[in-house]
């Protein structure tokens, strides 16, 4: 039985290429179907979900809650690297099981529909891969479509997993998805005769194989010649008549002789030995290659992701502030994603998008003459502001990063709100980001989060890291 993998990133159109397999009659291992059914109604998985997440996110009738669970892996990395950890021996198990299954029901081929095939290490056990591929554009734009999201939500979706081109890199078909589905089912169609006729040739194979094996013949076996009854003496008298061997001349009989048979076995081993050795090599220097090529394509995928612009004005306002310069960067980076002159639908402007009152309100701070609004578009005058706005919110929220983080998206008011309400705050003075309330805030908070270890991890070395907001006193 052969088994063939079926991925691709989101919104590609897997479904569509799985349910003509089955409308076709082929068995399909639909993992996303699997994880439903592991996380549903007293499903296996979920107690352990409840001891890795809480409560929260398990619903009344003891199914896993979707909605939440989908919101906080895709705006926390380390919950989707927890919540892979839970489900991951769950999830082969099943699979496991329904190949075998299916192999028992002596089925020539099995699908396995799985979109982190490759992510997730299931590659391995498939004889081939197709990939379901869209242009990147295309891919968002029916994302959005399909579930509603802005573009924002769905580009962070997309960007969660493995491109959709990258997977094609990797596998050893690509059924591309940008044309019409009649022309996707056709190609379907083409590639599922290529595999029978593949699979109909092995088997005819094997039964001339067998055919050709020859019963032995009992009356054509040699029997051995009987003993003689008596022994007889030989003839002798007319001398010893010597073989021809014995004629041959010396250097001939030297010519003759043949390896012992331990020594060539021997000789073989050391061969084998060699061969798997070079043959190691290679493959490992090929590894090592790919390994490189492959850090040096995701360094260039965060630089391309996480750009870094303006760092001498970032690190000269962190410093005349006392704030991360990880945390400003983050900020610019969720705000204004480095544009200097943008503006906001409501009138905030620049790069860490400060309103008109909230940037007059600080120039008189700072003691400024002749402020002008228009300076907002100047990157080291609005680095210079905002930083001062995250080191004023932290002298009003103790320092704490969340209450500065949601407070600069979502204003004051909204988290002294916030903070005086026990559901999302347990002592008054701090938040916890599972407590939060769903919306916008949330997420951006959680992006910020992110971005924040990301730029410092990459691009600032804060021997002693100043949590946002860590001090009030820069002022004037």
């Amino acid at each position: 039985m052969r088994v063939i993998g079926i991925t691709g990133s989101i919104a590609c159109g897997k479904t569509t290429v799985s349910r003509e397999l089955i409308r076709q009659g082929f068995p399909v291992i639909d993992g996303d179907k699997i994880a439903r059914e592991l996380t549903s109604s007293r499903g296996p998985a979920v107690e352990s979900i409840r001891s890795a997440f809480g409560d929260s996110y398990i619903n009344p009738d003891g199914s896993m809650n979707r909605r939440l669970m989908g919101q906080l892996v895709f705006s926390d990395p380390g919950a989707r690297e927890r919540l892979d950890q839970v489900m991951a021996p769950f999830l082969h198990h099943s699979v496991m099981q329904k190949i075998e299954d299916v192999r028992a029901s002596g089925s020539p081929l099995c699908f396995l529909d799985m979109p982190l095939l490759y992510e997730k290490g299931y590659d391995r056990y498939c004889d081939t891969v197709w990939c379901v591929w869209l242009p990147e554009e295309m891919q968002l734009q029916r994302l959005m479509k399909r579930d509603g999201f802005t573009r924002g939500e769905a580009l962070s979706r997309m960007r969660a997993v493995m491109s959709s081109d990258r997977k094609a890199d990797l596998a050893q078909v690509v059924i591309d998805n940008s044309g019409s589905v009649e022309d996707t089912l056709s190609r379907v169609s083409e590639l599922l005769e290529t595999e029978m006729n593949r699979t109909r040739t092995t088997a005819r194979r094997r039964r001339t194989s067998a055919e050709n094996i020859a019963p032995v013949n009992a009356a054509a076996v040699r029997r051995p010649d009987p003993v003689p009854s008596r022994l007889s003496v030989p003839d002798l008298s007319g001398g010893v008549e010597r073989p021809d061997s014995f004629r041959r001349k010396p250097a001939e009989r030297k010519a003759s002789w043949v390896l012992p048979r331990w020594l060539t076995a021997a000789l073989i081993a050391l061969a084998a030995v060699l061969l798997v050795s070079f043959t190691s090599q290679l493959l490992m220097n090929s590894y090592l290659v790919r390994q490189k090529e492959k850090h040096i394509e995701e360094q260039q995928a965060i630089d391309r992701k996480y750009p870094i612009m303006y760092k001498d004005s970032i690190l000269a306002s962190a410093s005349e502030f006392n704030v991360s310069p990880s945390l400003i960067a983050a900020v610019i980076m969720n705000e204004s994603s480095f544009r200097p002159e943008v503006e906001s639908g409501v009138g905030a402007r620049g790069l860490m998008q400060l309103m008109p009152d909230t940037a007059e309100w600080i120039a008189h701070k700072l003691k400024i003459d002749h402020y002008s609004f228009e300076s907002m578009k100047k990157p080291e005058t609005n680095i210079r502001f905002g930083s001062w706005y995250l080191n004023y919110l932290g002298s009003l929220f103790n320092n704490d990063p969340l209450c500065v983080i949601c407070a600069y998206h979502a204003g004051q008011g909204e988290i002294n709100g916030w903070l005086a309400n026990p559901l999302y705050s347990q002592d008054g003075r701090t938040l916890e980001y599972d407590r939060l309330p769903e919306g916008p805030t949330k997420l951006y908070a959680g992006r910020v989060i992110r971005d924040y270890g990301i730029y410092k991890a990459k691009y600032f070395t804060e021997t002693d890291p100043v949590d946002p907001g860590s001090a009030a006193s820069a002022a004037p």
